[in-house]
């Protein structure tokens, strides 16, 4: 595989991971439904909207840039069992993000959407829209705990294959960043080029007030909740006000993107 076409499937497969996230933090605007034609004609992040888990799952990949999972033009068609026709068949061990799990024989009964590869086990992380309380963040085993087996595992359409490599985004000199949590001196730079701070690696004064700035939150250098409530609606997590590994990586695959 050539390093563009890399960079283009990784980049569906990141923006799959944050779109699903996205649609985690702005659950009290999603609704459930199962209705026909799906309304994958919304525009991206637009709210509120009422769909299914087939339903989300193909909006998800429209609004990524990946292919149809029903095979069907993004006709609003479609179904879990239209997926398993469509969709390649693969092994956990092949999974990566944003990948489809369907539970449920014949032509299924649930779809989620991955978020982390699911070759180490089912405790692999997911986003499931499968009643009004969701999308919600889970696992593929708490899935596998109240829907039918077997348990089978979808690529995304135009999601590639193999081990996807993050892609160099608005040409962001310090990207692309390995995905791993760790706010160091690299991902500060590369937080720094997009605020218009002197990328020195040091998240200080001049860089939290840029941030703060930037987030349009009161800008006194001080990053404490408030910052990071913010921080987090911005790139796609949980908002708990807390910033962690978790929020660090929606930084990293926001700033891959593009999209910060």
């Amino acid at each position: 595989m050539s390093t563009t076409a890399q960079a283009t499937t990784a980049q569906v497969r990141q923006a799959m991971v944050s779109n699903c996230l996205w649609g985690v933090q702005h659950e009290p605007d999603i609704h459930y439904l199962e209705t026909r034609p799906m309304p994958i004609g919304i525009a991206v992040h637009h709210l509120p909207f009422t769909t299914d888990c087939s339903g989300f799952a193909t909006l998800m990949a429209k609004w990524s840039g990946a292919g149809d999972p029903n095979g069907s033009g993004f006709d609003g068609q479609g179904y879990t069992g239209t997926m398993l026709d469509h969709c390649e068949h693969i092994t956990a061990a092949e999974t990566q993000p944003g990948d489809f799990v369907v539970f449920g024989p014949g032509g299924g009964e649930h779809v989620v959407i991955l978020i982390e590869s699911a070759a180490k086990g089912l405790g692999a992380l997911c986003v499931s829209h499968g009643q009004e309380k969701g999308p919600l963040r889970t696992t593929v085993q708490d899935e596998a705990n109240t829907h039918d087996k077997p348990i089978t595992y979808l690529r995304l359409p135009g999601g590639g294959t193999g081990t996807p490599t993050p892609p160099s985004s608005s040409h962001n000199p310090y990207c692309p960043l390995t995905v791993d949590g760790g706010f160091g001196p690299l991902t500060t730079k590369a937080l720094q080029w997009v605020l218009g701070v002197t990328p020195d690696g040091e998240f200080g004064p001049n860089t939290k007030k840029a941030l703060q700035s930037h987030l349009h939150v009161p800008v006194d250098g001080q990053i404490g909740p408030q910052t990071i409530k913010a921080l987090q609606a911005h790139v796609g997590v949980t908002q708990d006000g807390q910033w962690g590994k978790l929020t660090t990586e929606g930084l990293q695959r926001s700033l891959n993107a593009g999209r910060f």
